[in-house]
């Protein structure tokens, strides 16, 4: 009988305890009204989604990256990788396009260069976004 009263105040605990810390988590009242999506506060930001459309908020409310974008993928040393319409630049943690969002590919950075193509044609670009190698003409 004391097992089970255990099990039972122990479930009842971890009932109450995993909300609370979750509403600690979200701010309170802040968020702007007219979001489809609004996901977890995760570094500061929060992925949010709008007519299938992707953004980032700060805790503030403050829409920082736009809901413009089809994908955002996840954040890398301040920076991620966005997609519209089936092509793919990168934006900084203060939601500016720095790599243009031209590219029909883009790889994982290795080394400080990433490989990009466009139409066929293959270059590299380093964290930068400069193309250090430009686009051949196969």
């Amino acid at each position: 009988m004391k097992m089970f009263l255990r099990s039972v105040i122990i479930a009842i605990i971890i009932c109450y305890a995993f909300p609370s810390l979750a509403q600690k988590s979200a701010p309170k009242g802040k968020v702007k009204a007219g979001y489809d999506v609004i996901h977890p506060f995760k570094n500061g930001r929060a992925k949010v989604e709008k007519d299938k459309k992707q953004g980032f908020i700060h805790p503030d409310g403050e829409e920082f990256v736009p809901c413009k974008y089809d994908n955002i993928y996840p954040w890398e040393k301040g920076r991620a990788k966005v997609e519209i319409a089936g092509k793919y630049g990168y934006i900084n943690e203060a939601g500016e396009e720095f790599i243009p969002v031209k590219y029909d590919y883009i790889g994982p950075f290795k080394n400080g260069l990433a490989l990009v193509a466009v139409g066929g044609r293959r270059g590299l670009i380093n964290e930068e976004g400069a193309e250090v190698v430009t686009l051949d003409a196969n």
